[in-house]
């Protein structure tokens, strides 16, 4: 495998590029320059990921001939919000911003979220790059068009569909990554392979080690580019997740339940994932057709995953009242996805609520050790 790939993404009304590889913040200013960035360049951050790589983004922007303008937002899903996204916005506005400028994301998944829901509604729609800097952002919120802000009654209720120009992706960015954020986003690239490609499964639990490590090099560009390409195939047969893509949402129904009840500070949206992965499972096999041996294989692949969580504080009842506010009502009923098989995941209407409740008790006895 080679230190870089590229990746083409069609959609209905153009294409961009995701690179993945080694070493390419070096490259940022001819990348942006390829895809015609021009303008100001707003740079959306946080403090901490500003000081390790946005200095030296700044100074070669600049020496291309690009002005820059950083706005920095405070750490944590809480402050993925329209407020601050209204913050974000005066202060571009203030300092300059143009309808010619260019959005670049610099940051995990809720810089990457709130500043593509930036770009897709300053000026109507302004450039978009991202440059994603944990391993659930470049698996998960940088591709695919999706953005958004959370809301008081739910998670990311409020946002818009919006494709980047460009991203790009250096795996130098992960070598500070704590090993809980490391697992955050390998349960992001374990969910493509469940719904979608179970070789890629296979190689995701062969190489769980190689994926979570600090130096794992080739082996995870590898299983980055993957994971890209297979939201890339559904992101294009379903832009706006009219139908196909709502697989993507495998393990979420319930993890984005669990993530409000548990508290966002208390457990990373990939562990809720991998949670709601197990209950989505679960389901599959008690009302749907997943077979026996696909849900024990299913199971014991995740619960091979490493969890450090207070599991005995989730609450079925809670987590049942906060599906209810999922974007995947529909009808007063809750769409929940599920699978057939390892690889094939479909939609089930009309999950029941004991059902639900169930899910959660069989997650607590798995990593209680009970099962």
């Amino acid at each position: 495998m080679p230190d870089s790939s590229a990746l083409t993404v069609t959609y209905k009304t153009g294409t961009y590029e995701i690179r993945v590889g080694r070493n390419l913040l070096d490259s940022v200013s001819e990348l942006l320059t390829s895809v015609g960035a021009s303008g100001p360049v707003g740079i959306i951050s946080n403090a901490a990921v500003n000081d390790l790589y946005g200095g030296p983004i700044r100074e070669a922007l600049n020496q291309a001939g690009l002005v820059t303008r950083t706005i920095l937002i405070p750490e944590g899903e809480e402050y993925k919000t329209l407020a601050s996204a209204e913050q974000v916005m005066s202060a571009l506005i203030a300092q300059g911003m143009e309808r010619s400028g260019t959005i670049l994301t610099l940051g995990g998944g809720v810089v990457t979220d709130l500043g593509g829901f930036v770009a897709s509604i300053l000026y109507r729609g302004v450039k978009l790059v991202h440059i994603p800097t944990t391993l659930l952002s470049m698996v998960d919120a940088a591709v695919g068009g999706k953005t958004g802000v959370n809301h008081s009654s739910g998670k990311n209720l409020i946002g818009s569909f919006y494709q980047p120009d460009l991203v790009i992706m250096d795996i130098k960015t992960l070598e500070t990554l704590q090993v809980r954020d490391r697992i955050s986003g390998y349960a992001e690239m374990f969910k493509m392979g469940v719904i979608r490609d179970t070789s890629y499964l296979e190689f995701l639990v062969d190489h769980m080690e190689a994926c979570l490590a600090v130096d794992s090099g080739d082996i995870l560009i590898q299983a980055i580019t993957r994971s890209c390409e297979l939201k890339a195939e559904v992101v294009e047969a379903d832009e706006r997740e009219a139908d196909l893509r709502r697989i993507l949402n495998f393990g979420h129904t319930l993890g984005h339940a669990i993530e409000s009840t548990l508290g966002y500070g208390v457990v990373r949206h990939g562990e809720a994932v991998i949670l709601g992965m197990f209950g989505a499972g679960w389901l599959s096999n008690q009302v749907g057709d997943l077979s026996m041996k696909d849900w024990d294989k299913l199971s014991a692949m995740l619960k091979s995953i490493p969890l450090e969580l207070p599991l005995e504080s989730l609450n079925p009842e809670a987590i049942e009242m906060a599906t209810r506010l999922d974007k995947k009502v529909a009808n007063s009923q809750l769409n929940f996805v599920l699978l057939h098989s390892l690889g094939d995941a479909y939609m089930q209407t009309g999950v029941p609520t004991l059902m639900i409740k169930l899910a959660v008790d069989a997650i607590r006895t798995a990593w209680e050790g009970g099962e």
